[in-house]
């Protein structure tokens, strides 16, 4: 592994790769700007009370942007700390060939030159690893697999003309399945995310696993034969899932490209009363906090639904300017120092009426607990359907295997027809962009066998 005096001595020859790229671009006639990334991730796979699979992984990335001639240009490298001229020269010759025509907006130069990590980065140490072992050894009727990721990232933007600014994060992950075997065989699987190791296994243990294990041998009895039930509850699990089928409808550049059907309804009403959208990278709750984003805008709370209403939209430099507004700090690079695209940091859905968990007095509730892929989804129209897993809860509490079912709908209508939440908040991730929210009671959504579907 990267002990942390390597990682900082990279980090010291990355400022003189950095520098050497911003001279050979100044010598060109150009402004610049060199985004440089080191990631460390450990992972651990344990499942049965035995260690499956244990990897230490470092790389890193370069990225440079030029300005010349009012166009910009952009080259990388899979190399932190790479220094090769032909990057220059690769940047200004893509610059010339994607010649914007207009102005190009000027990158920012406000933000923090160092500013310290929210806590300690994630590390799997010995003392962890025993712990998901004996995590995963689970009773007779149960496999119990644990999959531990920590992720460790730090990042720097050195601008000609400016010191260079820098950022360490990291997100500490784990995946757990659970495959039980009763009349049937019923698996439930579900993600953490914390800022430590310690954090995330003493989630697990103390809050996670007993209901987990209690799902997935519901899942493995005899399913229901029938539906019937009278309320409709979607858990966070499955709700953060399908957020995401929604999100690009709230990305500037869909609305510039016309893609996003909520181009021109600031203002208006597009949820249920009480529901708000806000996207974070620098909550408190935010996995993987970031300060500022991939062009070196501060990031910050953006407030997308507000009571129902539509009040904006994530944006990009390039994106804002386009539309003549300020850039929200919402453009990412991925892994590889790719161009920055417009993606949320830590999407939150949330609700001001807490309805409670799946008991109702004299009602059975149809609860789905997990979405098991997409069968169909347009992220323009918002139409989806997905396998999912649920559970019937009788009045009493009493859950049966509901079995596998389809869950289909539109995401705007079911955005529209939220009543109230459970007060349980799940976390979904891809790559870096997180969304979340609890589980939501609806009218909106139609289910069905999946053997009938």
């Amino acid at each position: 592994m990267t002990t942390s005096r390597e990682h900082t001595t990279g980090a010291g020859k990355g400022t003189c790769a950095s520098e050497a790229l911003l001279a050979e671009a100044a010598r060109h006639g150009a402004d610049a700007e060199v985004w440089t990334a080191w990631h460390e991730t450990d992972e651990l796979v344990c499942r049965a009370g035995t260690v499956e699979r244990r990897s230490e992984v470092s790389s890193g990335a370069t990225a440079l942007t030029v300005w010349a001639e009012g166009n910009e240009g952009y080259a990388v490298r899979n190399v932190p700390g790479a220094t090769d001229p032909a990057l220059v020269t690769t940047a200004l010759e893509v610059g010339r060939v994607l010649a914007a025509g207009n102005a190009v907006p000027a990158p920012r130069a406000d933000r923090a030159p160092r500013t310290p990590p929210a806590a300690p980065p994630p590390r799997i140490g010995a003392d962890a690893a025993e712990r998901l072992r004996a995590l995963t050894g689970g009773a007779g009727d149960l496999e119990v697999e644990m999959r531990a990721r920590a992720d460790r990232t730090r990042v720097r933007l050195h601008r000609a003309g400016t010191g260079p600014a820098e950022y360490e994060t990291g997100v500490a992950q784990l995946f757990v399945r659970i495959t039980a075997r009763g009349e049937g065989t019923g698996y439930i699987g579900h993600q953490i995310f914390d800022r430590t190791v310690e954090g995330l296994l003493d989630r697990a243990e103390r809050t996670e696993l007993p209901g987990l294990t209690t799902l997935a041998r519901v899942l493995a009895s005899r399913p229901a034969t029938a539906l019937d039930h009278d309320d409709l509850l979607v858990d966070g699990r499955v709700l953060s899932r399908l957020l995401t089928l929604v999100t690009p409808a709230f990305l500037l550049d869909s609305v510039l490209e016309g893609r996003s059907p909520l181009k021109d309804r600031v203002g208006e009403r597009v949820a249920s009363p009480g529901v708000t959208l806000l996207d974070d990278p620098t909550s408190a709750d935010c996995p993987l906090p970031t300060p500022w984003d991939g062009e070196g805008t501060p990031t910050g709370p953006t407030v997308l639904v507000e009571d129902g209403f539509l009040r904006g939209f994530l944006s990009s430099r390039r994106t804002a300017a386009a539309a003549g507004a300020p850039a929200t700090g919402s453009a990412h690079r991925g892994a590889n120092g790719e161009m920055p695209t417009v993606q949320p940091g830590h999407l939150l859905l949330s609700h001001t009426d807490d309805l409670g968990t799946e008991v109702r007095p004299g009602r059975t509730v149809l609860h789905v607990i997990q979405a098991n892929g997409a069968h169909t989804s347009n992220p323009i129209t918002g139409d989806f359907s997905i396998g999912a897993n649920a559970v019937l809860v009788a009045p009493d509490g009493t859950r049966r295997n509901a079995g596998g079912i389809t869950l289909a709908g539109n995401v705007f209508e079911l955005l529209r027809s939220i009543d109230g939440h459970d007060g349980r908040v799940r976390v979904n991730r891809s790559n870096n962009s997180f969304t979340a929210g609890p589980g939501v009671w609806t009218r909106s959504l139609t289910v069905g066998h999946q053997d009938s579907a």
